[in-house]
């Protein structure tokens, strides 16, 4: 049997700045890559405006849930129905109220065993060949392929250790791809919110409006596996080895994806990978702008039902970066690339409807998110450097994005005087966000109000993702000189990055409340 050598061909990734050239060595600690990592997609954040939905709820409901706590502005955020049943108790005599509120995010996975993934394969993955679509280079890029070092000196007839060397290296690169493809993420998000709840009431009901925006990304790993048979590789191995040594190939391909390089005069084996897999970065910014409108419908002895319902209007730019694991040659470029990568916009119409059932000390409510399910498109990426299928249908199917309806369950009990409140809220079924996460929040709270000036209100809350991700967080929150709101939430889960445990995600979101 002739040996062919594969010609897989592929075109250059249209950002230039990730050309394969020279492979610089990778400096700085996993801790320094990661805040590198954490910094660009900051930059991708970066913008006029900022993001769409984020799972990450303003101001007190990141601790206390999204639930009707009876904090009346923050209340009003979440379930449509909130903002007349606050109003009915005479909470703040009906004044007009907002809450400006600033919120920020971080959560990453394992992303230790990403950079050591990467610092293990010293290049191992072929890059895409030049732009020209000329033929495919008769030898790797300089810094490219893992160095069996001397085992090709060692060689038994049977070419016994090479196979046995390119099976271990094989298994290795599955395995971590195996991670990557699972844990191996990190996400960024920024949001501010204005919602403003107006106290006299129009029409027999409260209206609130306002303004949300906020900004999400992430860089994640989309693996494709590794075709690797040790017996289809000793033959070609031998078939290579019993050619004529001047016409023997300087690239021998030992599989559909795995190839030699083989040195004649020193001996180095240099092994290399042809795989699509990829490292994809997302991210949305967008501008929220709402407004809804609230009333009681039906009361009696024992409570009163109210309903709401709230429009808003997406406006939101998306962009989206896909590069080959052979083509990322430098962190610096790859984040260049991420913050100068062009944005498309998009303008969709949402609708949410609430309901809230209130007696003297408990409360239970409904509220559908997204009833009319909008549809977002992400730009394309270009897809000529791939040539697997799977790769190729994944990235088709990951432009669009579609806000998912969702519905979310409350219920609350509350002291005499309303200064103890403790809360659940469930997300009856799952969510996905644009960034392809998905979410099903379920939030435990408690809260303690008084009428000090100093510190009127201290909360705890725990919240659980049901769906996804499955991160578990707690969280703590006060209010303080009356107008103060500051709440922080840490994941349960923890990482190590250069032998420290750290915390897997962290959200904090400091707020100013005003009435007038």
């Amino acid at each position: 049997m002739a040996l062919k050598q594969e010609n897989r061909t592929r075109a250059v990734h249209r950002v230039a700045s990730l050309r394969p050239h020279p492979r610089r060595a990778t400096t700085g600690s996993a801790s320094r890559r990661l805040s590198v990592l954490v910094c660009g997609l900051a930059a991708a954040l970066a913008g006029p405006a900022v993001a769409g939905p984020v799972y990450q709820p303003p101001g007190v409901n990141l601790v206390l849930g999204d639930v009707t706590h009876g904090q009346r502005v923050q209340s009003a955020s979440s379930n449509p129905a909130a903002a007349a049943a606050d109003n009915a108790r005479g909470i703040d005599k009906l004044t007009n109220g907002t809450i400006l509120t600033a919120s920020a995010g971080l959560e990453y996975g394992n992303v230790q065993d990403l950079f050591d993934f990467y610092d293990s394969i010293q290049g191992g993955y072929t890059p895409s060949p030049p732009p020209d679509g000329g033929e495919p280079p008769n030898e790797l890029p300089p810094g490219h392929g893992i160095d069996f070092g001397a085992i090709w000196d060692s060689l038994d007839p049977q070419f016994k250790n090479t196979i046995e060397a390119t099976a271990r290296q094989v298994a290795t690169q599955t395995a971590l791809l195996a991670i990557i493809s699972k844990q191996a993420y990190a996400r960024a998000w920024l949001s501010a919110d204005a919602p403003f709840v107006l106290g006299t009431e129009h029409l027999g009901g409260t209206w609130t409006f306002g303004a949300n925006w906020a900004g999400t990304a992430k860089a994640f790993g989309v693996t494709e596996s590794i075709e690797f048979n040790k017996e289809a590789a000793r033959q070609a191995i031998r078939e290579w080895w019993d050619g004529v040594a001047a016409d023997r190939p300087v690239l021998l391909p030992v599989s559909d994806d795995v190839q030699l390089q083989i040195n004649p005069i020193t001996n180095a084996v240099i092994f290399a990978i042809q795989n699509d897999s990829s490292m994809v970065t997302k991210s949305t910014q967008t501008t929220n702008l709402h407004f809804g409108y609230s009333r009681p419908a039906w009361s009696n002895s024992s409570g009163t039902l109210y309903l709401g319902a709230k429009a808003n209007a997406y406006l939101m730019r998306l962009s989206r970066l896909s590069v080959r694991f052979g083509d990322i040659t430098d962190s610096k470029e790859l984040f260049d690339a991420i913050r100068n990568n062009s944005y498309r916009t998009d303008e969709r119409l949402g609708v949410d409807v609430g309901a809230l059932w209130v007696a003297d000390n408990y409360q239970v409510g409904l509220q559908v998110t997204n009833l009319n399910e909008p549809k977002f498109v992400f730009p394309e990426v270009d897809l000529t450097p791939y040539s697997s299928a799977d790769i190729i249908d994944f990235l088709k199917r990951d432009r669009t994005y579609r806000m998912d309806s969702q519905v979310k369950l409350e219920a609350s009990l509350f002291s005499h005087d309303r200064r103890w409140s403790a809360h659940l809220g469930l997300d009856a079924d799952p969510a996905t966000d644009p960034m392809g996460d998905r979410f099903q929040w379920a939030t435990a709270s408690a809260g303690w109000n008084n009428d000090s000036w100093w510190l009127p209100a201290v909360r705890l809350g725990y919240r659980e993702n049901l769906a996804g991700t499955r991160m578990k967080y707690v969280g703590a929150g006060l209010t303080a000189f009356k107008y103060v709101n500051l709440d922080i939430a840490s994941a349960l889960h923890t990482v190590r990055i250069d032998g420290n445990t750290l915390p897997q995600g962290l959200m904090i979101s400091l707020g100013f409340q005003f009435s007038w």
